[in-house]
C-alpha cells in the first residue's frame, strides 16, 4: 500500500544539514514527521516537502545534498508547477493521499488541478485534506466519493497542519484498509 504526504517545510530547522529533509525541518513540522512515521508502519510512505527555495523535495533526501543542487531558489511559480505534477502523478497510484498545505499554496496547486485529481484518483483510496475552510468549501468531493474514496478533511486554523482527531481517524482508516 502506498501513501503520499504533501506539506510545506518549516522556518524552524536543525543547524546540521547532514540529516534527511524530514529530520531537518523542525518545530510544527514534527507533527508531519510523526504522522509519516506512524503511516510507515502500515504503508510505504513518500513525504513530499514543498519549498520556494528547493521546489518539491523528498523527505528521505539528505538536506546537505538538496542544498548543494543548482538552480535555487526555484521560486513560488515553479514550486507550484512541480507540486501539481507530483500531486497528479501520485493520486493515480496512491492508496492514501494526505495534503497539508497553507491557503496560498493550496490555491496555487490543489485547487487549480482539482478536476484532474477527480479523474486520476485511484478508486477506493483514502484522502485526507487539511486546508482553510474557504479552500475546502471550494472543492467538490462527490467525484472522489463516486469512486468509493474515503475523504477526511480538517479545516486548518492558524498554524496547525492537522488536528489530532483527524490524524487519529486517518490512521484508523489506513489500518482498516491495510488489514483488508
Amino acid at each position: 500500500m502506498q501513501a503520499h504526504i504533501f506539506t510545506e517545510g518549516a522556518n524552524t530547522t536543525a543547524e546540521n544539514r547532514d540529516r534527511t529533509v524530514k529530520e531537518y525541518y523542525q518545530g510544527l513540522f514534527s507533527i508531519v514527521a510523526e504522522l509519516s512515521d506512524e503511516l510507515s508502519e502500515l504503508a510505504e510512505v513518500r513525504l513530499h516537502v514543498l519549498s520556494e527555495e528547493y521546489g518539491v523535495i523528498d523527505g528521505d533526501e539528505i538536506m546537505a545534498a538538496v542544498h548543494q543542487k543548482e538552480g535555487r531558489p526555484v521560486g513560488n511559480d515553479r514550486m507550484a508547477e512541480q507540486t501539481k505534477y507530483k500531486l497528479l502523478d501520485s493520486s493515480a497510484e496512491a492508496d492514501v493521499i494526505v495534503i497539508l498545505l497553507s491557503t496560498d499554496v493550496f490555491e496555487k496547486t490543489v485547487a487549480e488541478v482539482w478536476d484532474d485529481f477527480l479523474d486520476a484518483a485511484k478508486p477506493g483510496s483514502i484522502w485526507c485534506i487539511s486546508a482553510a475552510r474557504s479552500s475546502l468549501d471550494g472543492l467538490d468531493f462527490e467525484g472522489l466519493e463516486a469512486k468509493d474514496c474515503t475523504v477526511l478533511t480538517y479545516q486548518r486554523v492558524g498554524v496547525a497542519r492537522i488536528g489530532s482527531e483527524t490524524r487519529d481517524e486517518l490512521l484508523k482508516r489506513v489500518e482498516q484498509k491495510a488489514n483488508q
